[in-house]
Protein backbone atom coordinates (compact mmCIF):
# COMPACT_ATOMS: atom_id res chain seq x y z
CA UNK A 1 0.00 0.00 0.00
CA UNK A 2 1.21 3.38 -0.69
CA UNK A 3 1.92 6.01 1.76
CA UNK A 4 -0.42 8.41 0.56
CA UNK A 5 -3.38 5.41 0.88
CA UNK A 6 -2.26 4.49 3.94
CA UNK A 7 -2.35 8.42 5.16
CA UNK A 8 -5.74 8.50 3.66
CA UNK A 9 -7.53 5.62 5.14
CA UNK A 10 -10.10 5.95 7.90
CA UNK A 11 -7.89 4.55 10.76
CA UNK A 12 -10.04 3.08 13.51
CA UNK A 13 -9.38 4.61 16.66
CA UNK A 14 -12.23 4.83 18.07
CA UNK A 15 -12.03 7.57 21.38
CA UNK A 16 -8.46 8.36 20.41
CA UNK A 17 -7.51 11.04 17.69
CA UNK A 18 -5.50 10.75 14.97
CA UNK A 19 -2.21 12.91 16.64
CA UNK A 20 0.11 13.18 13.27
CA UNK A 21 0.18 12.03 9.77
CA UNK A 22 3.52 12.35 8.18
CA UNK A 23 4.86 15.19 9.76
CA UNK A 24 7.91 15.67 12.53
CA UNK A 25 7.05 15.39 15.76
CA UNK A 26 10.23 14.95 17.07
CA UNK A 27 13.56 16.05 15.37
CA UNK A 28 14.31 14.57 12.27
CA UNK A 29 11.19 11.74 13.13
CA UNK A 30 7.84 11.74 10.70
CA UNK A 31 6.49 8.36 11.45
CA UNK A 32 3.04 8.11 9.26
CA UNK A 33 0.82 8.47 11.99
CA UNK A 34 0.67 8.94 15.71
CA UNK A 35 -2.47 8.12 17.85
CA UNK A 36 -3.37 10.06 21.38
CA UNK A 37 -5.76 10.28 23.42
CA UNK A 38 -7.58 13.10 24.55
CA UNK A 39 -5.34 14.26 26.45
CA UNK A 40 -2.74 14.18 23.86
CA UNK A 41 -0.96 11.51 25.44
CA UNK A 42 0.60 9.09 22.72
CA UNK A 43 -1.21 5.43 22.36
CA UNK A 44 -0.17 4.57 19.17
CA UNK A 45 2.34 4.65 16.08
CA UNK A 46 1.50 3.35 12.96
CA UNK A 47 4.83 2.88 10.25
CA UNK A 48 3.83 1.59 7.06
CA UNK A 49 6.51 -0.36 4.89
CA UNK A 50 5.80 -0.90 1.25
CA UNK A 51 9.72 -2.00 0.65
CA UNK A 52 10.74 -5.58 2.39
CA UNK A 53 14.26 -3.67 3.42
CA UNK A 54 14.72 -5.44 7.17
CA UNK A 55 17.05 -2.45 8.06
CA UNK A 56 13.83 0.03 7.66
CA UNK A 57 12.37 -2.18 10.24
CA UNK A 58 14.69 -1.86 12.63
CA UNK A 59 14.42 1.81 11.81
CA UNK A 60 10.97 1.88 12.66
CA UNK A 61 11.66 0.32 16.32
CA UNK A 62 14.59 2.46 17.34
CA UNK A 63 13.15 5.74 16.23
CA UNK A 64 9.52 4.93 17.75
CA UNK A 65 11.27 4.06 20.71
CA UNK A 66 13.40 6.91 21.56
CA UNK A 67 10.32 9.05 20.58
CA UNK A 68 8.12 7.04 23.15
CA UNK A 69 10.81 7.81 25.49
CA UNK A 70 11.16 11.30 24.67
CA UNK A 71 7.48 11.60 25.42
CA UNK A 72 7.39 9.63 28.51
CA UNK A 73 4.75 7.21 27.08
CA UNK A 74 3.85 4.00 26.49
CA UNK A 75 2.44 3.69 22.84
CA UNK A 76 2.13 0.43 20.59
CA UNK A 77 4.47 0.53 17.43
CA UNK A 78 2.33 -1.28 14.33
CA UNK A 79 4.26 -1.99 11.40
CA UNK A 80 1.71 -2.23 8.12
CA UNK A 81 3.79 -4.42 5.75
CA UNK A 82 3.46 -5.10 2.20
CA UNK A 83 4.41 -8.94 2.49
CA UNK A 84 6.66 -10.28 -0.65
CA UNK A 85 7.02 -13.76 -2.11
CA UNK A 86 10.34 -13.95 -0.22
CA UNK A 87 9.25 -11.62 3.07
CA UNK A 88 6.41 -12.21 5.32
CA UNK A 89 4.71 -10.78 8.28
CA UNK A 90 5.82 -13.49 10.26
CA UNK A 91 9.55 -13.38 9.20
CA UNK A 92 9.76 -9.73 9.78
CA UNK A 93 8.51 -10.25 13.93
CA UNK A 94 10.58 -13.05 13.51
CA UNK A 95 14.10 -10.61 12.36
CA UNK A 96 13.35 -7.77 14.68
CA UNK A 97 12.47 -9.63 17.79
CA UNK A 98 15.94 -9.98 18.89
CA UNK A 99 16.67 -6.25 18.41
CA UNK A 100 13.76 -5.99 20.70
CA UNK A 101 14.92 -7.91 23.71
CA UNK A 102 18.21 -6.66 23.14
CA UNK A 103 17.16 -3.21 23.25
CA UNK A 104 14.62 -3.32 26.09
CA UNK A 105 18.03 -5.31 28.11
CA UNK A 106 20.04 -2.31 27.00
CA UNK A 107 17.48 -0.27 28.71
CA UNK A 108 17.09 -2.59 31.70
CA UNK A 109 14.10 -3.93 31.07
CA UNK A 110 12.27 -0.35 30.46
CA UNK A 111 11.25 -0.65 27.34
CA UNK A 112 8.46 2.17 26.72
CA UNK A 113 6.87 0.85 23.40
CA UNK A 114 3.93 -1.21 25.15
CA UNK A 115 4.58 -3.68 22.03
CA UNK A 116 5.27 -4.33 18.20
CA UNK A 117 2.68 -5.59 16.18
CA UNK A 118 3.49 -6.59 12.36
CA UNK A 119 0.39 -7.12 9.65
CA UNK A 120 0.40 -7.00 6.22
CA UNK A 121 -1.16 -4.25 4.94
CA UNK A 122 -4.15 -6.45 3.33
CA UNK A 123 -4.95 -7.54 6.91
CA UNK A 124 -4.67 -4.02 8.49
CA UNK A 125 -7.16 -2.89 5.45
CA UNK A 126 -9.09 -6.02 6.25
CA UNK A 127 -9.28 -4.44 10.00
CA UNK A 128 -10.31 -1.17 9.11
CA UNK A 129 -13.17 -2.38 6.74
CA UNK A 130 -14.76 -4.95 9.45
CA UNK A 131 -14.42 -1.81 12.24
CA UNK A 132 -12.22 -3.64 14.19
CA UNK A 133 -10.65 -0.66 16.69
CA UNK A 134 -6.99 -0.43 16.33
CA UNK A 135 -5.22 -2.62 19.10
CA UNK A 136 -8.05 -4.29 20.02
CA UNK A 137 -8.35 -8.28 20.58
CA UNK A 138 -9.44 -9.18 16.75
CA UNK A 139 -7.01 -6.10 15.80
CA UNK A 140 -4.20 -7.77 17.13
CA UNK A 141 -5.14 -11.23 16.23
CA UNK A 142 -4.71 -10.39 12.73
CA UNK A 143 -0.88 -9.60 12.61
CA UNK A 144 2.19 -11.20 14.68
CA UNK A 145 2.95 -9.54 18.12
CA UNK A 146 6.80 -9.35 18.95
CA UNK A 147 7.97 -10.51 22.24
CA UNK A 148 11.20 -9.05 23.74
Amino acid sequence: MKDSDFKGLTHRVGQLKIGSCGSEVAAGYKPDITVVDTSGQLKFILESEQKTDRKSFLGAVVKAQKYAEECKASPMLVIVMQPQPNTTVKQIAKHIQPYVAWLKQRLNGGLNLSGVLVISDTDYQASVNANELLGSEAFVKRGVSVQA
